[in-house]
């Protein structure tokens, strides 16, 4: 009877077609301690998973080898792989290809956030001494945040309405995705070489999940707001959410809304802080007219032979002293009134609807959108003219643009 010869490189074929051709090989979790780990030039990871009886090799290829280096996984420490089974012709090894990485005790994203808090606290991008006051009486205010949803209709809904003076200016940018740390910063760059030049910077988006917000975790973005010459505030998700951008950013906002809140003072808030100090100027004045008063009453029971010599001499001072004290009063009073009045002259200017009262009138689309350029204009087209006491409407019959 013949018998079948096998050559080495048979057997090890037959190995890796039984092995390789199983499911039971694929899609399987192997958990274990890390030992010679080895980062190729090539971009690939070489590494041994082992228990207290035994060891395997492992390898993840340059593809996905981003997620095993963003945990910084050490020698020692136990991680858990996601892969398959793997058997090597050439020399008759069995290995393990991993694809997904994971530590053992806390999720692959909350590790990267401590790991990544520890560096920037570590540069010194927490400190609150490197911190810059945000100045609530801003003229030109940047947002970069997305152009669509709600978080932008709240920005400028409650900036317009606090200072309805201000300007706004929106760098709209992608708020989540692999490539939106990269247009978050080149944003966050443009506004700094933007003119007029901008004193503040709202950075962030509205609400959603973990991983939807970990775009301002990426040190792409920390870096861009940690270089901004103009003082940032950071506004991301909803108040429990909590980002890297936040630690980093001047000022630390539980939502858009709320950051916008802080980038303003409102008109009424300005005028309390006013009448307070106004008040208050009166309450001083009065404490030191009083204290006079109290000083000159103790002189007089202490020395009342000397001053009624000089009776007539403290007199006429005491009348100085009340006149002059009357006369600061009533200076005080006179600038004050006339501060309040220009304050009140000023607001009165920002009335959307003083223009109109000159004739002037606002062109609207039938959805109400402000027709602000002739290019959004187009041939019977239906609009309405809004004027001071009512609206026309009309339709366009012929458009003619200016030569610029």
């Amino acid at each position: 009877m013949d018998k079948k010869v096998f050559s080495v490189a048979e057997i090890n074929q037959i190995f890796k077609e039984a092995i390789e051709g199983s499911n039971y090989f694929k899609n399987i979790y192997v958990r274990g301690e890390v030992s010679n780990l080895t980062f190729n030039k090539s971009g690939h990871v070489y590494f041994s998973l082992k228990d207290n009886q035994s060891t395997i090799g492992a390898m993840i290829w340059k593809s996905n080898a981003h997620k095993l280096i963003s945990l910084n996984v050490k020698e020692g420490m136990e991680i858990t792989c996601y892969g398959r089974i793997t058997y090597y012709v050439p020399t008759g090894r069995i290995s393990f290809e991993a694809v997904h990485v994971s530590v053992e005790g806390k999720g692959d994203l909350q590790i990267i956030f401590e790991e990544r808090l520890k560096e920037i606290t570590a540069l010194g991008w927490t400190d609150e001494s490197r911190k810059r006051p945000i100045n609530r009486f801003a003229k030109n205010i940047g947002l970069i945040t997305t152009d669509s949803g709600a978080a932008i209709r709240d920005l400028i809904t409650t900036l317009k309405r606090r200072i309805p003076s201000v300007n706004i200016y929106l760098f709209p940018t992608m708020v989540q995705g692999d490539t939106a740390k990269f247009d978050i910063a080149k944003k966050i760059k443009q506004a700094n070489q933007f003119s007029p030049k901008l004193d503040l910077l709202i950075i962030g988006r509205g609400g959603g999940s973990y991983e939807d917000l970990w775009t301002f975790n990426e040190m792409e973005v920390l870096q861009a707001i940690i270089d901004s010459a103009i003082p940032t505030i950071s506004a991301v998700g909803h108040e429990p959410d909590i980002t890297l951008s936040d630690y980093v950013a001047d000022l630390r906002a539980a939502t858009p809304t709320a950051a916008a809140e802080l980038a303003s003072i409102s008109t009424e808030e300005l005028l309390k802080e006013l009448a307070y100090n106004y008040e208050n100027q009166i309450r001083l004045f009065k404490n030191v007219y009083n204290n006079q008063q109290i000083k000159i009453s103790e002189l007089s029971k202490q020395n009342v032979l000397k001053i009624n010599n000089k009776v007539e001499v403290n007199t006429l001072d005491l009348n100085y002293i009340q006149k002059n004290f009357i006369n600061n009063i009533n200076n005080i009073i006179q600038y004050n009134e006339l501060f309040i009045e220009n304050i009140e002259a000023k607001t009165a200017l920002l009335d959307p609807k003083k223009p109109m009262r000159k004739g002037f009138g606002l062109i609207m689309s039938k959805d109400n959108q402000i027709i602000n350029s002739i290019d959004k204009l187009t041939i019977n087209q239906e609009l309405k003219l809004v004027l001071k006491d009512g609206e026309v409407e009309t339709t366009i019959k012929g458009v003619k643009k200016y030569e610029k």
